[in-house]
């Protein structure tokens, strides 16, 4: 059994339950993301048996495009997140000699998927360097040791016109590379124009929901705050219209996603996905209703989101737009400044920075986020070292602990304030 009927067999097991035994403190509208991700796994599965070219464009950077022009996506790095066999891939890629016990989970997983011919091998893989080092390095030995061609954008730090302009210029020379080495492959502006538009609307919905997490009690906390993003499709705006009046209806009648919420902190980086560390930090009665991670710019109105004013912008320019609001291995100020924006706007009481083993993107900045946190909102930072599957370098009673820890130290210091 390949990952995507893995997958397809959990999501449909997790629907029927969904269905016949709903959390009453999660939301309705997970229905329709799980129907979502049914769906689009049976097309990677009916794709890869079609023999049909595969492309990630990059993640978050130029999806929209690829996909515009005929390639399926393989679910890039988070079929690692997805999979039920996280042990067994992290193994194959100690076993190839890959840095697993100094890297990133969610960087070597994907690849031994790959190599193990689990998921298909990317035909086209873009690459830039926001990525972090082993991702990189990864996309090097990818393309080095199959068939799979890889495409270099270059993407500058600075937001701005001139910016967009050698970012879209580079677009568009993509294109005719691509079309030029894959037969059949072709950019359709009219279906690129459609999935900007239902991009677009959705992230109106998105801006709305946000707007909801500043209400008390928080209508929404933890693994829901970590499921904002629906598919570019119609049947994915229909889940963000759905979500967005769900949580409308919580806060009109006052439901709280921790009952007796004390305390409000900010997840950031990633998560371990061998626990539910939100439930450990709801016993405390304290609420996450805000997930901050590398492309935060794509639902959270950050202020410098538009740095292009008024002007309309081509199909190719809002792709370009898009790959330069991703944080992710951004200039440090980028990231440490969005996030004290987001804390200071939701009113949050302290931040929970994953500190995620081997993640050279993110473990530099510990001290500057802990710093400004502390010294422009005065609020604690708890530095949570851990992996996302690989609990040799911290289990689930570790984290337990360390979350206990810093919660009881957070509601001390608010009831002698």
């Amino acid at each position: 059994m390949n990952f995507y009927e893995e997958y397809l067999a959990k999501l449909e097991r997790r629907a029927k339950k969904l269905a016949e035994n709903p959390d009453a403190g999660r939301l309705k509208s997970n229905k329709l993301r799980y129907e979502i991700s049914i769906e689009h796994t049976r097309e990677q599965l009916e794709a890869w048996n079609a023999h049909q070219p595969f492309s990630d464009g990059g993640g978050f950077m130029a999806e929209a495009l690829t996909k515009a022009m005929g390639f399926t996506s393989t679910g890039g790095v988070t079929t690692g997140l997805q999979t039920m066999q996280p042990q067994k891939y992290l193994e194959y890629a100690s076993a190839q000699g890959l840095p697993v016990e100094s890297s990133c989970d969610m960087t070597m997983m994907p690849f031994a998927m790959m190599e193990c011919g689990d998921v298909p091998m990317e035909d086209l893989a873009i690459c830039d360097h926001h990525a972090c080092t082993p991702m990189y390095l990864r996309g090097i030995y990818v393309a080095s040791t199959s068939n799979t061609l890889t495409y270099f954008l270059d993407i500058p730090f600075e937001q701005n016109d001139a910016s967009l302009r050698h970012v879209t210029a580079q677009l568009e020379e993509f294109i005719v590379f691509a079309e030029k080495h894959f037969p059949g492959v072709k950019y359709d502006e009219a279906k690129l124009i459609e999935t900007q538009a239902i991009e677009e609307e959705a992230r109106g919905y998105s801006n709305e929901i946000y707007q909801m997490l500043k209400h008390k009690p928080c209508p929404i906390g933890g693994l829901d705050s970590m499921g904002g993003a629906g598919a570019a499709t119609k049947k994915g705006l229909e889940y963000m219209r759905a979500r967005r009046d769900e949580v409308a209806e919580r806060v009109e009648k006052g439901v709280a996603a921790v009952p007796g919420e004390q305390l409000r902190f900010l997840w950031a980086v990633t998560r371990p996905f061998f626990m539910d560390p939100f439930k450990v930090l709801a016993k405390w009665k304290v609420v996450v209703p805000v997930y901050y991670s590398g492309p935060i710019a794509m639902w959270a109105p950050l202020p410098g989101r538009n740095f292009y004013g008024t002007r309309k912008l081509t199909p190719l320019e809002k792709v370009a737009h898009n790959a330069l609001l991703d944080q992710w291995g951004h200039t440090g100020r980028k990231w440490v400044e969005d996030m004290i924006w987001v804390c200071r706007d939701l009113q949050l009481d302290a931040i929970v920075n994953y500190c995620m083993l081997g993640c050279t993107a993110t473990l530099g900045l510990k001290k500057l986020v802990e710093d400004a946190a502390e010294r422009e909102l005065g609020i604690p930072t708890l530095q949570l070292e851990g992996k996302q599957w690989d609990t040799n370098y911290a289990n689930e009673s570790t984290i337990t602990t360390r979350l206990d820890e810093f919660a009881q130290m957070c509601l001390s210091q608010k009831n002698t304030a």
